[in-house]
């Protein structure tokens, strides 16, 4: 899809200088124009619609709450609060992340730096997996589960000394053959007419336990749930009340061609990221549940979610480095 702010910036570049100050004049002006049409939010402390305009902080509007007599910002409790980018930076910036492009890619189309794309990146991850958290995906119906696996990755950070294996270049394989604790297990699910989801809980091959532990609470009590072969799924016909069928061999209805669908829509993903830090890996999941057969619209979806002022949805470059980290 066509990145706007890169156009406008290359054509910026192009103007005479004697042209730069009225581009300037009449970007503020319509800055202005937008700002002013906007509605007012309501208050994102109490709720209440009786708002008012209440001065500029920074040159961005505030307004005050009559009830509660609290200030707020536009962006108090979104995704961009806090940032000196607006909507069509962030936009882009979940476009970008959405298909799989390298953040220098979208550090130089928007002329930043490769921190600040990393860090923007990285909220929106965090915000979608706790999206997640406040409300968990319940596969319903008939219900596809399955693994799939990709390989450990200490990417953006040194090996500690004395580690078990060398460092390994961009598209190495893994030093052992077969499923081995170098690769990480992603737990799927998907329900064939509806939403998929997706976590990783350990190394290898999962057992019972790791099953329980990733899909309790995400499998509706009127489900039948398909695996591949792993009696380790067994499990959840326990443990969620659930019929569970095994389908390894089987043809027709019997099979989990839409679990590997959702497989392949992530091995894509991990390759065009250049592989993804382990530790970063369930905040990567959660896009990846939410991306899965939902393209359309889909950046403008996720911007509206994270710019919703219901609950706060911002976090700091702090909880980027140290939140929700996979360690297993």
């Amino acid at each position: 899809m066509e990145n706007k702010i890169g156009k406008l910036i290359e054509l910026v570049k192009k103007l005479p200088e004697a042209c730069l100050d009225d581009t300037i004049d009449y970007i503020e002006e319509k800055l202005e124009e937008y700002t002013e049409k906007k509605p007012i939010l309501p208050c994102p402390h109490c709720k209440s619609k009786t708002v008012k305009r209440f001065g500029h902080v920074a040159n961005h509007q505030r307004y005050r709450c009559k009830d509660c007599g609290k200030t707020f910002m536009e962006t108090t409790n979104t995704i961009m609060a806090h940032s000196h980018c607006g909507e069509a930076a962030w936009k882009q910036v979940i476009r970008d992340t959405v298909e799989g492009l390298p953040l220098d890619t979208t550090a130089n189309s928007l002329v930043m730096s490769h921190s600040t794309i990393f860090n923007m990146r990285h909220k929106i991850l965090l915000a979608l997996e706790a999206e997640e958290v406040r409300e968990p995906t319940v596969l319903n119906g008939v219900c596809e589960l399955d693994d799939t696996y990709v390989l450990e990755s200490y990417k953006g950070s040194k090996l500690p000394e004395g580690f078990w294996r060398e460092a390994r270049k961009h598209g190495a394989v893994a030093q052992k053959r077969g499923i081995s604790n170098e690769y990480l297990c992603i737990s799927t699910g998907v329900q064939r007419d509806g939403a998929a989801y997706s976590r990783t809980v350990t190394r290898a091959t999962p057992g019972k336990n790791d099953i329980v532990t990733v899909f309790a609470g995400h499998i509706g009590k009127e489900s039948l749930i398909l695996c591949d072969g792993a009696k380790s799924y067994n499990a959840l016909g326990e443990s969620c009340g659930c019929p569970v069928l095994n389908v390894d061999g089987e043809k027709g209805f019997a099979h989990v061609n839409t679990a590997n669908s959702f497989h392949s829509l992530i091995k894509d993903r991990y390759n065009q990221y250049r592989g993804v830090a382990t530790k970063y890996l369930n905040r990567y999941n959660a896009l990846f549940s939410k991306a899965f057969r939902n393209g359309e619209n889909l950046v403008d979806r996720i911007y509206n979610i994270l710019c919703s002022n219901d609950v706060p949805r911002h976090h700091s470059v702090q909880d980027v480095k140290a939140l929700n980290l996979l360690d297993i």
